[in-house]
């Protein structure tokens, strides 16, 4: 219908004029059904996209750019200005090899007998032969002269009748196959082209089984120890068992990391690690689970606060995600200034941080993605800054993210687990790998020791 003149409108009857406004309605309405698909449209096509860093996308999933390393961004190479350059320091040498000069290259005079001075050092590290040490036990047995019972000698510790390998070797294959990702084939090429030691994939397996089964007393005193903690921190990663997906959960303190597979997600996974245990602060990200624990409060993650702010602003320019974004950082800032403030200072600043978080939560918020991140902080606004109040409370909860790292990389080399006991196991054995390498020990040295002793090694004295 085109555009009527008023002379034309004022020709119709009432009923006529009622059906063109109807008709007009219908029009308005479908345009405006069309302006606003295609305004969500171009919000789409111009919007940012999410990002590890602004929001909590995991770093794995975002797009990343080329980067132009070190010819195309001008930068030069090394340490930053005003840091102080490291080298290597010089270990107590095992062996001296004397250079010492025998004959003048210019003259050929000889220099053997000419008094010679010291004016340079260099150590090289080198390893010594890797090879399989086979050791042997003989049992005897002889008949006791007085009462004729036979007494038979018991095989050393680490030379077990039912044993082929060693302790060490069976510490190594947990180590290259759980910390260090190899796969039972890769396992067996490496035994057998670095050491010279054929182990078949079979027995790798059952080495690994070992293994997990003498750690677990270990591991059962690494989870009373957290669970004993006052502050407990928590996250979970996916993982998959026998073609089906499972859920790895962490339980960590500064001190110890306690870990397990199961397949859900639920609270009570938390139920069956810690029991009956009640934290005073439990440190987590906002999943519904991890806030179902009967800790007596929560601290939640700020570094996932800071991403998901991020997000309002590089789409709305959000005033309040900035703004609170801001205070985020600043809280992180003075709990690490905590030691250089008077105590007086320090809580005048806590108090302020408060004053104006409750100013930022009562804000009129324009922006939809604003506005679900301020009800998300209402709703948890006694969960935001109990770092501050406590030292021992993170303001993260990044070393829970840290302690699945290892974790992370083993699935996407592995692809999962084919069995329950395998996932079983390595949570077993990643969980003193963790706690070992949080205390500062030697990794494989760790699992040496729990293990139990190596076979004793003596060197064979053959008759002449």
């Amino acid at each position: 219908m085109g555009c009527m003149t008023r002379q034309e409108l004022r020709g119709r009857s009432p009923a006529e004029l009622i059906e063109i406004i109807l008709q007009q309605q219908k029009r308005i309405a479908s345009l405006e059904a069309q302006v606003a698909a295609l305004q969500d449209r171009l919000e789409e096509v111009t919007k940012p996209p999410k990002t590890s860093r602004n929001s909590s996308l995991p770093p794995s999933k975002s797009t990343k750019a080329n980067s132009k390393g070190n010819r195309g961004s001008g930068k030069k190479r090394g340490p930053k200005p005003g840091h102080p350059g490291r080298s290597r320091r010089r270990a107590e040498p095992d062996a001296i090899i004397e250079c010492r000069p025998k004959q003048c290259s210019r003259c050929k005079a000889d220099l053997r007998e000419v008094e010679q001075y010291l004016v340079g050092q260099n150590q090289v590290v080198e390893l010594p032969p890797i090879e399989p040490v086979v050791i042997e036990a003989h049992q005897y047995s002889a008949d006791c002269p007085i009462c004729k019972h036979q007494e038979t000698a018991a095989y050393p510790e680490g030379m077990e009748a039912e044993r082929v390998f060693g302790n060490r070797v069976e510490a190594l294959s947990s180590y290259f196959h759980q910390v260090q990702h190899l796969s039972y084939e890769r396992l067996e090429r490496t035994f057998q082209e670095v050491f010279g030691l054929k182990i078949c994939q079979g027995a790798l397996v059952n080495s690994i089984g070992r293994t997990a089964n003498r750690l677990k007393p270990e591991v059962e005193a690494i989870r009373e120890t957290i669970r004993s903690s006052s502050v407990i921190g928590s996250d979970e990663t996916g993982a998959r068992v026998n073609g089906r997906n499972y859920w790895q959960w962490v339980f960590q303190t500064q001190q110890a990391s306690y870990h397990i597979i199961v397949p859900y997600r639920s609270s009570k996974a938390i139920e069956e690690a810690m029991g009956d245990a009640s934290p005073d602060v439990w440190v987590s990200d906002l999943f519904s689970a991890q806030l179902k624990n009967p800790a007596q409060t929560y601290q939640i993650c700020g570094s996932h606060q800071v991403r998901d702010l991020q997000y309002p602003i590089d789409a709305d320019r959000c005033r309040f995600s900035y703004q609170m974004q801001q205070l985020f950082l600043r809280a992180e800032r003075l709990a690490k200034h905590r030691d250089d403030l008077s105590a007086l200072h320090f809580q005048q600043q806590v108090l302020q941080i408060e004053k104006t978080c409750d100013e930022l939560l009562c804000m009129e918020v324009s922006s939809k993605r604003g506005r679900q991140l301020q009800r998300r902080y209402i709703r948890h606004r006694n969960h935001l800054f109990i770092f501050l109040y406590r030292p021992d409370v993170p303001f993260t909860n990044n070393d829970s993210e840290r302690d699945l790292r290892n974790s992370v990389i083993h699935r996407k080399v592995s692809g999962g687990f084919r069995s329950d006991w395998g996932a079983d196991a390595y949570a077993t054995v990643i969980s003193v790998v963790e706690t070992a390498r949080k205390q500062g020990q030697q990794i494989l040295a760790t699992l040496q020791t729990h293990i139990g002793p190596p076979a004793p090694i003596m060197r064979a004295c053959r008759p002449p």
